[in-house]
């Protein structure tokens, strides 16, 4: 018989702060990103003004810690995961505008050396966000998360860099790269690599979703990096697979937004719209894809914010954001096809946001090789 009991019990509640800080984030998702979504998507990311106002929420500089400018608050699992669902409420590739440079601050203020903190973290501080464009997909999307499609050999005081990332967000506005890459033992690590290095080579990308923000593809060819551009020092490993677990969690909260935005919008539209003298939404088999898509994003809901306390409890999580992150990848590929079918006709046309949630959606199974692996 399966026992229940456990030593780490997670509560659902809000705190006061947090509660403050998710609804500032809806305000601003519903009146900022979502106005502006289908305008960064046909220009292939955020107009600058949008851009600024992101900016101005200043959520990277509360992690940056006070010797480097910011204000140096411990930001906790839930909270981040909070902020995500929260922005992605608008929209998610303008929601990841967001959540990538602020992972990448996190990554660097918790374990770069102190030179690289002082080299890399007071430009956050200053207004930068993309200076740094993080590699951490591998080049053939659906492979072993926690392996690197680049390897790492060292030579006496270089390491040497072959292979290729995908999936870097704002890359060509970056100046240095946070590229994951395996040695030869399988460990994986983090290591900076500047854009002007010798043996990079940067091309544009562009996917069926998340068009509202650019994408670039980095390949390495005999890179030579001295050994203190690894993240940490030459002697310092991060624990890689927490990294790739931590960022899991983050796109499954990204994808219980856009699920509860496919959700608000599908039910007023169904009780709305009319047909045979009745609206749909009376018809049983519309009320009951209605139904399990409310089932479906509640335990979406759960399974994030289990995995997010589990992280701060500083226990194992990794089994947990594994469990998450498959579901959001499934069951949210469902919401958004059951969204769009909901609207007939008027879902396959862009007078409605619902295909571009779907296709925003369809990237959850892609990244950090979400629905195989």
């Amino acid at each position: 018989m399966q026992d229940y009991t456990t030593d780490h019990p997670f509560d659902i509640s809000l705190s006061e702060e947090q509660q403050m800080t998710w609804d500032m984030l809806r305000k601003f998702a519903e009146t900022e990103l979502r106005p502006n979504a289908r305008d960064a998507e046909n220009a292939g990311k955020p107009s600058e003004e949008l851009l600024q106002k992101i900016k101005a929420l200043d959520l990277i500089p509360l992690i940056i810690p006070e010797a480097y400018g910011g204000l140096g608050l411990q930001q906790d699992s839930v909270s981040n995961a909070l902020a995500l669902e929260a922005l992605a409420y608008g929209d998610m590739s303008l929601a990841m505008s967001v959540s990538v440079p602020l992972l990448v601050a996190q990554i660097i203020a918790e374990h770069a050396s102190e030179e690289q903190k002082a080299e890399f973290l007071p430009e956050f501080v200053n207004g930068s966000m993309f200076h740094i464009g993080l590699g951490i997909n591998n080049a053939t999307f659906s492979t072993d998360p926690y392996q690197s499609s680049v390897l790492a050999e060292e030579s006496g005081e270089d390491i040497i860099l072959n292979g290729s990332k995908m999936g870097i967000a704002f890359g060509e506005h970056a100046k240095t790269y946070l590229i994951s890459a395996s040695d030869e033992s399988g460990a994986c690590d983090l290591y900076f690599v500047s854009k002007d290095q010798k043996g990079v080579e940067l091309s544009k990308t562009e996917y069926m979703g998340l068009k509202g923000m650019p994408f670039s593809k980095i390949n390495l060819s005999n890179c030579k990096i001295n050994a203190s551009q690894k993240l940490g020092g030459h002697n310092y490993s991060i624990d890689f697979k927490s990294l790739v677990d931590s960022s899991r969690i983050g796109m499954s909260a990204l994808a219980l937004g856009v699920c509860q935005a496919v959700l608000d919008y599908v039910v007023p539209y169904t009780n709305e719209r009319v047909a045979f003298d009745e609206p749909i939404s009376n018809r049983q088999s519309v009320a009951f894809m209605i139904a399990d898509m409310a089932i479906e994003t509640e335990a979406l809901r759960l399974m994030v914010y289990k995995s997010a306390a589990l992280k701060d409890l500083n226990v194992d999580f990794h089994k947990q954001a594994s469990l998450t992150h498959r579901f959001a990848s499934h069951h949210g590929m469902k919401i958004g096809t059951d969204g769009v079918q909901l609207l007939g006709g008027h879902g396959f046309t862009h007078e409605h946001p619902v295909e571009l949630w779907y296709r925003n959606l369809r990237a959850v199974g892609i990244f950090e090789a979400g629905a195989g692996v």
